[in-house]
């Protein structure tokens, strides 16, 4: 039988774990919104939750904004992953993945170098950084170097590096996209030649079936 202790203290650990998921839920809609500048106060009231409790459960609005941003470059890349799937040539398939990463997971994928980038001010958040990264290119050995790798196409490194070089390129494109806005110069047709030519994949490779 649980004591009244054991029970105070579960619906502690519960209240606790829902203003945490609060506090997580108000800053990744603002954070994809409005950038890492939203000051703690604004996600608070979203959350219905105190200052002092982002200190208590993230450490800072800093680890915050970065745990925000590398759960939602790992959506952007899976939700790219599943917009492939019923692609039927090479082409079309890094027309989806690209298409998805430039286009709806995007503001994932800007938060993500935003976060990344301070990483490089905050040494103690770095370990996130790193185990982000490396689910993303192993999340890539199994989609666009897999396929490819299917039609026969020989890779001119290891399968980890292939990886690195494609997300590689998509933070660049994408970074671009961001800095430039409206008069971003590439279209979908060129950033995947980009991809092509960044993973050095000849274009006869494009019209090849992966099935």
């Amino acid at each position: 039988m649980v004591s009244q202790t054991g029970r105070a203290a579960r619906a502690t650990r519960e209240s606790g774990r829902q203003t945490r998921d609060a506090l997580f839920a108000a800053a990744t809609e603002l954070f994809l919104e409005h950038g890492e500048g939203v000051p703690i106060t604004q996600i608070c009231a979203a959350a219905g939750a105190h200052p002092n409790q982002v200190t208590y459960y993230y450490g800072s609005k800093e680890r915050l904004f970065v745990e925000v941003a590398c759960a939602a470059v790992l959506r952007a890349g899976k939700r790219a992953e599943d917009d492939a799937t019923t692609a039927e040539t090479v082409g079309d398939y890094t027309e989806k993945l690209v298409g998805s990463l430039l286009g709806p997971g995007a503001p994932s994928v800007e938060l993500f170098t935003s976060a990344m980038l301070m990483t490089g001010r905050r040494g103690e958040l770095r370990d996130l950084i790193t185990d982000t990264l490396r689910t993303l290119h192993s999340s890539g050995e199994d989609a666009l170097i897999r396929t490819l790798i299917r039609t026969g196409w020989k890779l001119r490194a290891g399968i980890d590096v292939e990886s690195k070089a494609f997300w590689s390129a998509i933070f660049g494109l994408v970074i671009q996209k961001t800095a430039t806005g409206e008069s971003f110069g590439y279209s979908l047709e060129e950033a995947v030649a980009v991809i092509f030519a960044n993973l050095q994949i000849p274009e006869t490779v494009r019209n090849t079936s992966i099935d």
